[in-house]
């Protein structure tokens, strides 16, 4: 079995690190190639980097693209592509350059939550489960036949880190199963419900932001009486109370990380504040670590002590 893999996080690893040892004959790897984002100046310093799948290619030797129309041109053979937050839309030719297709790998009970961000939409909407969704790519945003789907618990203190590694984790024992009776035709890909489909998009920095007075109503175990809408889930809103607030914070975390306004003193000092992490006690909101712009990581407490006249507005 031969497989070029589209990806570039971190968080994706393990699914590389799956293939790749699963399915190797005589030492050489499946992975013919990877197709991954190009390197980025990355910090205050600009520094050059390189993506994590960027890094695990290099060190095992294998063929690494940043344009996914490069490995036409370069005839590189596989069976198959496989499609893990890599980060770019993939033409039709390159879909149809693999005799199996590509297999996309989405972290939702599809056709919910289609698009960028359904990690953080599951955590954010209180749902029960999330799920996986194998799909065969097609040109539309994760439109495709459902070729394996299987659910998962959201756990009470996941954040999208946890929950997102979790999948990840869970996916590759999967593929493991999966891909011999895919590529042998041994899998008949069942159509999606596309009526049902729901949509989020990419999350922005500004997505993050929670209003200050729905902190300052949380802190004290209240609600507010308004709709919040959250934007980057297709037509979402909700109530804010302290169970909404923990659930935001948690789902931005490990980007954007949820943010507020500070006043740092009398002259009315406007600062970013970054909330780290909270947890619930009874009806009310606990901030546990935060982070002033242009300060250290620092717990509530010791926030609060070092501005003793500080307001969220």
């Amino acid at each position: 079995m031969k497989i070029v893999f589209f990806g570039t996080p971190d968080y994706v690893l393990p699914i590389l690190d799956k293939l790749h040892s699963n399915f190797k004959v005589k030492g050489e790897s499946p992975i013919t190639a990877i197709v991954t984002q190009p390197p980025k100046p990355v910090g205050r310093n600009k520094i050059i980097t390189y993506s994590p799948v960027d890094n695990w290619a290099h060190k095992r030797g294998v063929q690494k693209y940043y344009d996914p129309k490069e490995l036409i041109k370069s005839d590189i053979v596989a069976d198959l592509g496989i499609l893990a937050s890599y980060g770019e839309i993939i033409s039709k030719d390159v879909i149809d350059y693999f005799p199996k297709g590509i297999l996309n790998i989405h972290f939702s009970l599809l056709p919910k939550y289609r698009g960028a961000s359904p990690v953080h939409a599951s955590i954010i909407a209180k749902d029960k489960e999330c799920g996986v969704s194998i799909i065969k790519l097609d040109e539309k945003l994760d439109h495709g036949p459902i070729i394996s789907q299987f659910k998962e618990e959201i756990r009470n203190d996941d954040t999208t880190q946890k929950l997102r590694l979790r999948l990840f984790n869970v996916t590759a024992e999967v593929l493991v199963t999966l891909l011999p009776k895919y590529v042998r035709g041994k899998i008949t890909p069942r159509m999606q419900n596309h009526k049902k489909a729901t949509y989020t998009r990419i999350i922005k920095k500004q997505d993050g932001f929670i209003p200050p007075k729905y902190i300052n109503s949380a802190l004290e175990g209240k609600s507010i009486n308004e709709k919040w809408s959250i934007d980057f889930i297709k037509g979402y809103s909700t109530i804010p109370n302290a169970d909404v607030i923990d659930r935001f914070v948690k789902a931005m975390n490990p980007w954007p990380i949820a943010w507020t306004k500070v006043t740092t003193d009398n002259k009315k000092n406007v600062k970013r504040l970054k909330i780290i992490n909270t947890h619930l006690s009874g009806n009310k909101l606990i901030i546990d670590n935060i982070q002033l712009e242009g300060k250290n990581e620092v717990g509530w407490d010791q926030f609060k002590q070092g501005y003793p006249t500080f307001t969220l507005e």
